[in-house]
């Protein structure tokens, strides 16, 4: 048995993150709860799953209870989810928010980089959101949470859940640890070497469940889409 059968997995686990250390991070929010990650001054990523009519989001956001001087609140403009998402399977579970006017910059708001290449298995990268941070039952904290998860070989994800893994989704969890993003935390970033390798998508409704990773969109099949989408809108 290799040590990637035993991990534990799929944020239930981690903890609360420096503030603004992950100044991409959005909260989308009314009438849905999701994360979202910072792509440049008037884009937003997210889940596919994540779209309904009338959301807003908010930027340069840490404590959702206390007012900090750093947040950025916008509506959205236009919203493209991928062509080709399934709302059974959740491939290609991808949305593009464009907002109503661009954000400032500044150290509370940056965006992430689009990553060049996939990740490979065993990298170490960060997931972060305001997600749940109990299971089964859901308790939604304040404070933005973190915890750092490793890249899950292809061949072990699909074994995870069989028949459900295409090859536009990539694992990811801790060995031996209940590590997990989970209900929440959906369109949020996994961010690798300060580039965007993944977005939260899903996994069992009870979360980090050992053998169970948490399940994301591997960013890095769709950077074309992504840049075509912003270049010409």
């Amino acid at each position: 048995m290799s040590q990637w059968d035993i991990f534990g997995d799929r944020i239930i686990g981690g903890y609360p993150c420096v503030p603004h250390s992950q100044p991409w991070q959005v909260y989308i929010f009314q009438p849905v709860r999701c994360g979202g990650v910072l792509l440049s001054p008037r884009w937003v990523l997210s889940a596919g799953h994540c779209l309904y009519r009338g959301l807003r989001v908010r930027l340069g956001e840490n404590d959702l209870g206390q007012a900090e001087g750093t947040e950025q609140e916008r509506g959205v403009l236009r919203a493209f989810r991928h062509p080709a998402y399934d709302p059974t399977t959740l491939d290609n579970d991808l949305l593009l928010l464009q907002l109503d006017r661009p954000v400032r910059l500044s150290r509370a708001v940056q965006p992430l980089a689009l990553p060049r290449s996939c990740a490979r298995p065993g990298t170490s990268c960060l997931v972060s959101g305001w997600g749940t941070v109990t299971t089964p039952q859901v308790t939604m904290p304040r404070q933005l949470i973190c915890a750092y998860v490793d890249i899950i070989p292809d061949d072990v994800c699909r074994r995870a859940y069989p028949g459900r893994v295409t090859p536009n989704m990539l694992c990811a969890g801790v060995r031996n640890q209940r590590v997990d993003s989970c209900q929440g935390d959906s369109g949020g970033p996994l961010s690798c070497n300060r580039t965007l390798q993944g977005i939260v998508s899903w996994g069992l409704q009870t979360c980090a469940l050992p053998g169970r990773p948490g399940v994301y969109t591997r960013v890095c099949n769709y950077v074309d889409w992504i840049l075509n989408t912003m270049n010409n809108n």
